[in-house]
């Protein structure tokens, strides 16, 4: 029992007797209203399919808070006015036609004007709303507070007046207000003190709000507060009076009581109404009491009283001794009532942690009978069990449950939708909220039982998948709003809508014949979470009932307000049974992305997509989005400007969403995305473009539209493409209808700007004023779309998952990432074709009209030509970028043709960029022309641009006469500017730019006057370019003069050109100046030693030269040798065939050998350089031409010393070849030099002649092995220190030249190589033959004992000779002496010494051999 203050005098006296029982407001008496149009239509029953909340609410009782469900019913169509005890008015639907917003759901109902409620979100199912109404003190951070609503419908007279109000319970205020009121109630919020103190570490107070009853129910409705920690509880009666009152302190304004028993440490836990029974409340012990705010007169009295479960514990002192015992504390997680078919009768149920369940009967006097106890948790266990996989089966014995409610109606079965006779005696169906699992990821579980007398039956179990959050401080509720299709489950982070039964079976033939294999669909399912970045928490949640199908409930949110979450039906359709993906994403991208909204779509539950499932969904949005076919986007917006960026703003949105969220999509697709934002990012731009270019000075002068370069665009592109919408005329709706849902087609616009250059001729007279205005417009439009790409492509394309350091520029650098993309939108056929005529034709219009205004003053024409020009550069650099993505993209494919046609492009591109850079020079941008080229790295182009600018200024200073002193001065300041740029490309570019510029100096005709400007300014990059590659014939003779005038490197210059004349020259005569000059270099820089012994190194250097030219000089008698045979030719032609004629005679039965011979020979005879391989080919292989007439013989005839002046050869190139390579070449001088002779005749000559010795050796003497060792031996070639040649047998010689090793290095192609050598194999095959059949290696060794004897004799002749002419000298001067006369001494002398020169060289007479001696 509780004690209460006396009751205060009512304003108003009731008539009636006080026990009498209260009458209810459908048995009052009522005056019969007026008829009125009935409002019924074929729509009034019917179902809508949309969540928005067009229904008024369904006419219902005291239902408050009660079950789970709400009082009444919801908003209506719009705020009721408050009405007069005695009149009322009621809403009048008024027929209006309009039409319908394309793309919105059909709404079975008029709709209602906007409430001003913010959509958070919205779908096919469900939408949630935040409500305006929420006082902005209860929005601020961190305010927390108990929220309670009343929705109920009461009527007077027929009028019916809707009731929307929220409670919200602070520690300090309590908050009342019309929660449907499309503004904030904070000036019309009721608010109290709180009447009893509460302390901030204390729980929240409750509060409840109570209905009125009777004609002033609008009036009348009374507020509860009940104080959690010390159990006060205060009634007002009216809240309206109770405002009013309130404002005089001195009167009090409610009704104060407490509640009765309550323990040290107890606290008041939830208030759960009971209609006529009062209020239940639920206890932290586990205790339930009832509450009633009346006494047995109707007059307000607080009396409470605990309900007593049978146990002896519920008493007073059984409640002290149990709750200090502990023996009857039990944690009960929810209370609910539910109405009797008895007037006034009421059941409370009661549901502990432990699936127990508790049943009183209440009535409106205060009386209670307990009616059982129930164990639902072994039932339950087992049921889920059933579901689990063996392994989770254990996962289900840490069973808890959560809360409650009691179903109006079945909602376990498909087909039946009976409403339940909801007294003691007939079954009652119940929805549990269960928890299983750990509490780092539990699993949450719906169970629908019902209860048949003593039996209990679990009809259906839902495992919620899309939420598995720990527990929170918040306490998870379920709720059930009319007309219970679909459970709410609320969490202190989301709420998850589940649907209470599966969808209908479909209407379908299929499903009539295959009914036994059907799959039945799974019931609805999804969640709704909030950020808890926000710190958004769900503090308290109620159910609202409408009159239509459509379920509602309101959420209070912490730091943000009343959420109203509105559900159709979705069992109705099959589709309904989940949310797509794609209106997954989209509430993401839409409603997400807003600044405020409190709902998370980052999160989710179980329900995966597959890849293909996302990658669909969305590229149809991005697409939905390009052509603003979107209920999300407004087909006719006030500012274009805005809404492009609203879309920009949603491309962006969402990609982010779905990489963050979603299986990771292909590169392909992710390209894609990036393709439509940039298609939106130059549109942007356009439109800029379009209004800067129809608002222009012209534009205003005129005072009318001038038609701009995008119209003309528009309107061919609408000639081509029809989009939707674009049946209207003007051209004003043409480019408004192109930017609203043309924006794929982008590119075609922006490629057809090349073609409409092309169209605008220049006429006789050139360009006009129009021409010229449309081409500065162009290439702007053109410039700032292209542009605009590029750069939101550098700039987001790390959202695309793509590496932005793998872009230049906005064009992907590496072939390999252009690998299975599909063709860029930028770089298509049409747009690089475009890209290269629109500065093409705008440099062509710019120079036309230059001409023709070239004596005219200044006019608006001039300026935009100006323009035009200034805009080249970038119309260029534009270019270059669409040809190296499109050469890119081909090069990256498989196949061979695309590959070369990315060959070609790469081609065209260079040669295209060469030209149009050089072409900016002719309209005045040649800066901007070097730029380009600077940052392009062209240097060839960048070193033309700067050697031209230099030269017109040489040129300028040298001719021009009449140039006055301040034009000289700018002249002069110009050339410095020039060489002061080139001095910083060489420290920019290094040896490219060096490369570059010094070719482009050195190859023409200043090359003097380049190189003397090049030692005056930049000497330290001269000299590193041309030590750069000194085997470059042009810079190494300057590199020489260099090294010689400035440097005074003697050692280089002698080593560089040497160098170069041994590995680059090919004429005879350069390369043997060339290495003169380099060696006398070299002996320089011997003698700038100082006196000290110079280096080997050095010295090495100064002889390489040297043996150089020992092979020059041996080439050089060579081609004496055989150029006096040839002497008669009249031609070249005619001198090659004379000279194989004479040479080739032998070597002709060996074709490729005699194809060797003819090349080399004719290279001889044109004065190139042969190598040491080549000229060994020529010795070695050509025929011995010798003479036996000393007076008919040539001077320069070698006769027969062919192989010895190889073997000089090959001794002097020995130092600088591998030693491999100089003894197969060595082996291969021989063998031929033995096989020259044919050795089977001379071995049978003498056989058959009987010979003698004598006769023998004069045929030895014929033999061209005789003549090599005699002219070895006679010069004294082998007996020299250096010489690495060496007399071989001839079977040493054998395999020479025949292995592909000993040849590849010269000939590394096989079709010349096997030739040659099967060709060596065959002599190889002769020396064999000789050498096993005849014995050659005796005759050799005979040959070279001959020939050594040969040389002694000549010796001794020799020496024998110069005895006698010493003697004759001896006895000339005697004579002279005794004579006196020099004179003839003179004569006497030059006389003998021409004698001596007849014999000179000659043996004598006796028969032996005439060898001429060097």
């Amino acid at each position: 029992m509780s004690a209460s203050h006396p009751a205060e005098p009512s304003t108003e006296r009731t008539l009636r007797n006080p026990r009498r029982r209260q009458r209810s407001d459908g048995d009052s008496l009522k005056t019969a209203p007026r008829r009125k149009r009935s409002k019924i239509s074929e729509n009034t029953f019917a179902t809508r399919d949309t969540t928005e909340e067009t229904e008024d609410l369904l006419p219902t009782t005291n239902d408050a808070a009660m079950n789970g469900h709400a009082r009444g019913g919801t908003t209506s169509r719009k705020p009721a006015p408050r009405a007069s005890r005695h009149e009322s008015t009621e809403p009048t639907e008024l027929p209006m036609r309009g039409g319908r917003k394309p793309g919105t759901a059909t709404l079975k109902h008029r709709p209602l004007k906007s409430d001003g409620a913010t959509v958070l979100a919205q779908n096919a199912v469900y939408s949630v709303k935040l409500l305006p109404s929420t006082p902005q003190e209860l929005r601020k951070e961190g305010v927390e507070y108990r929220g309670r609503v009343l929705s109920s419908l009461t009527t007077t007279g027929g009028s019916g007046h809707g009731q929307h109000l929220a409670l919200a319970v602070t520690r300090e205020k309590a908050w009342v207000w019309d929660y449907n009121a499309p503004t904030s109630a904070s000036h019309a919020a009721r608010v109290f003190d709180m009447p009893f103190p509460v302390r901030q570490s204390e729980e929240l107070p409750c509060g409840m709000l109570v209905p009125g009853v009777g004609s002033s129910a609008a009036a009348d409705v009374g507020l509860v507060l009940v104080s959690a920690a010390s159990g006060k509880v205060v009634y007002y009666e009216s809240i309206e009076r109770a405002a009013s009152l309130g404002l005089f302190q001195e009167r009090k304004t409610g009704f104060e009581g407490t509640i009765g028993g309550l323990a040290s440490g107890e606290r008041v836990v939830d208030v759960v109404a009971a209609e006529h029974a009062g209020f239940i409340l639920s206890l932290s012990s586990g205790r339930i009491m009832q509450l009633t705010l009346r006494d047995a007169q109707g007059k307000p009295k607080i009396f409470t009283q605990v309900l007593r479960s049978g146990d002896g514990n519920d008493g007073f002192l059984g409640s002290l001794k149990g709750w200090y015992s502990g023996a009857g504390k039990r944690d009960v997680v929810a209370v609910r009532t539910r109405a009797l078919d008895t007037r006034g009768q009421m059941q409370a149920m009661a549901l502990s942690d432990r699936c127990e369940l508790q049943t009183w009967d209440l009535d409106w006097s205060g009386r209670h009978e307990f009616r059982g106890t129930r164990d639902l948790r072994e039932r339950l266990v087992d049921e889920l069990k059933g579901l689990e996989v063996h392994e989770a089966q254990g996962t289900v014995d840490s069973l808890i449950a959560l809360d409650f409610l009691i179903a109006d109606k079945s909602v376990g079965s498909t087909i039946g939708s009976e409403v339940a006779t909801l007294d003691a005696g007939r079954s009652v169906h119940i929805w549990m909220l269960l928890r299983t699992g750990g509490l780092e990821s539990p699993d949450y579980h719906l169970a629908y039982l019902s209860f048949s007398g003593s039996s209990v039956y679990v009809e259906r179990v839902v495992s919620l998948e899309s939420y598995h959050g720990p527990p929170t401080t918040q306490k998870p509720r379920m709720l059930l709003p009319k007309p219970g299709h679909t459970a709410y489950v609320v969490f202190g982070d989301a709420i998850v809508l589940a649907a209470t039964s599966v969808p209908n079976a479909p209407d379908d033939p299929n499903w009539q014949l295959h009914e036994a294999s059907y799959v039945q669909p799974q019931a609805f399912e999804d969640a709704t979470y909030l950020q808890a970045e926000k710190g958004s928490v769900v503090l308290d949640s109620a159910a609202e009932d409408m009159r239509s199908g459509h379920s509602s409930s309101v959420a209070f949110v912490k730091g943000a307000g009343l959420v109203r979450i509105t559900v159709t039906d979705p069992t109705e359709d099959v589709e309904r049974t989940s949310i797509p993906i794609k209106n997954k994403i989209e509430q993401a991208v839409f409603y997400g992305a807003m600044q405020d909204n409190i709902l998370d779509f980052a999160r989710k539950g179980d329900t995966q997509y597959s890849g293909r499932q996302v990658k669909e969904a969305t590229l149809t949005i991005s697409d939905e989005i390009m052509r603003s076919d979107t209920s999300f986007i407004s087909s006719s917006p006030s500012s274009m400007g805005s809404h492009l960026e609203h879309r920009a703003r949603a491309l962006s949105v969402l990609v982010t969403h779905v990489r963050q969220n979603y299986p990771t999509l292909s590169r392909a697709t992710m390209w894609q995305l990036l393709w439509d934002a940039e298609k939106v990012a130059a549109a942007q731009q356009m439109w800029k473009v379009f209004e800067a270019h129809r608002t222009t000075t012209e534009a205003v002068e005129k005072e009318k539209r001038v038609a701009t370069i995008v119209d003309e665009l528009v309107a061919q592109f609408s000639d081509r493409i029809k989009l939707a919408g674009a049946e209207t005329s003007s051209s004003d709706d043409l480019v408004r209808n192109f930017f609203l849902r043309g924006l794929a087609h982008v590119d075609f616009l922006l490629s057809s700007i090349g073609e409409l250059l092309r169209t605008l001729g220049g006429g006789v007279g050139g360009p006009n004023d129009k021409t010229v205005r449309y081409i500065a417009e162009a290439d702007e439009l053109w410039a700032r779309a292209m542009e605009a790409v590029f750069t939101f492509r550098t700039e987001n394309v790390h959202l695309y998952g793509v590496d932005p350091e793998l872009l230049k520029d906005g064009v992907l650098s590496e072939v390999d990432e252009y690998t299975d993309l599909p063709e860029f939108w930028t770089s298509t056929n049409l747009m690089l074709k475009a890209s290269a005529d629109i500065p093409k034709q705008s440099r062509r219009f710019a120079k036309m009209f230059y001409e023709r205004e070239a004596s005219s003053e200044k006019s608006p024409a001039v300026e935009k030509v100006e323009h035009i020009a200034l805009a080249n550069p970038g119309l260029i650099q534009i270019c270059c970028q669409v040809y190296e993505e499109r050469i890119h993209w081909l090069a990256s494919r498989s196949s061979p043709q695309e590959q070369e046609r990315a060959r070609q492009m790469r081609q065209t591109y260079e040669q295209d960029r060469y030209e149009q850079f050089r072409a900016l020079a002719s309209i005045g941008v040649a800066e901007q022309g070097m730029l380009l080229a600077e940052k392009y790295r062209d240097m060839l182009t960048l070193t033309e641009l700067v050697v031209g600018e230099s030269q017109y200024y040489v040129e300028e200073l040298r001719s021009n006469k009449n140039m006055s002193p301040d034009e000289r001065d700018v002249a002069l300041a110009m050339m410095q500017q020039v060489t002061e740029r080139i001095g910083r490309y060489f420290d920019k570019f290094g040896d490219d730019w060096a490369n570059a510029f010094f070719d482009q100096a050195f190859a023409g005709s200043r090359a003097g006057y380049m190189l003397e400007e090049a030692q005056k300014h930049w000497q330290q990059a001269l000299t590193r370019y041309l030590r750069a590659e000194p085997n470059r014939r042009a810079k190494t003779r300057i590199c020489w003069i260099n090294d010689v005038t400035a440097e005074r490197d003697y050692v280089h210059a002698g080593e560089a050109l040497c160098e170069a004349a041994v590995e680059t020259e090919t004429r005879v005569w350069g390369k043997k100046v060339e290495l003169g000059m380099g060696r006398l270099a070299l002996l320089a820089a011997q003698e700038g030693a100082s006196g000290a012994k110079p280096s080997l190194g050095l010295e090495e250097l100064t002889l390489k030269p040297g043996r150089e030219l020992k092979v020059l000089g041996v080439q050089e008698k060579l081609y004496a040798h055989v150029r006096v045979e040839c002497v008669g030719a009249l031609d070249r032609d005619a001198e090659l065939q004379l000279a194989m004629d004479t040479f080739g005679k032998k070597v002709g039965e060996y074709g490729a050998l005699g194809q060797l011979l003819t090349v080399n020979l004719e290279q001889l005879l044109h004065h190139q350089v042969l190598s040491v391989e080549e000229l060994i080919e020529v010795l070695t292989l050509m025929d011995c031409h010798t003479y036996e007439d000393r007076i008919e013989r040539p001077e320069a005839n070698f006769q027969g010393t062919e192989f010895a002046q190889a073997l000089y050869a090959l001794d002097a190139a020995a130092p600088g070849m591998p030693q491999a390579r100089f003894e197969t070449l060595l082996q291969l001088i021989w063998k031929r030099c033995y096989i020259y002779d044919d050795w089977t005749a001379l071995v049978k000559a003498p056989m058959k002649e009987g010979g003698t010795d004598s006769s023998v050796m004069v045929q030895l003497r014929d033999t061209a092995p005789w003549r090599t060792y005699f002219d070895l031996h006679d010069s004294g070639f082998l007996t020299r220190p250096a010489c690495r040649i060496r007399v071989l047998e001839p079977s040493e010689c054998l395999d020479a030249a025949c292995r592909p090793e000993d040849l590849a290095y010269r000939f590394p192609n096989r079709d010349l190589l096997d030739p040659i050598l099967q060709d060596n194999q065959v002599q190889d095959e002769v020396l064999q033959g000789y050498v096993a059949d005849r014995a050659l290696d005796d005759w050799a060794k005979s040959c070279l004992d001959a020939a050594k004897w040969a040389v002694e004799s000549k010796a001794e002749r020799v020496a024998g000779r110069r005895e006698r002419e010493r003697e004759t000298q001896a006895n000339l001067k005697k004579r002279e002496m005794r004579a006196g006369r020099g004179k003839g001494a003179v004569k006497a002398y030059g006389h003998v010494n021409g004698v001596g020169k007849g014999v000179n060289g000659v043996l004598g007479g006796d028969g032996d051999v005439d060898v001429e001696m060097e």
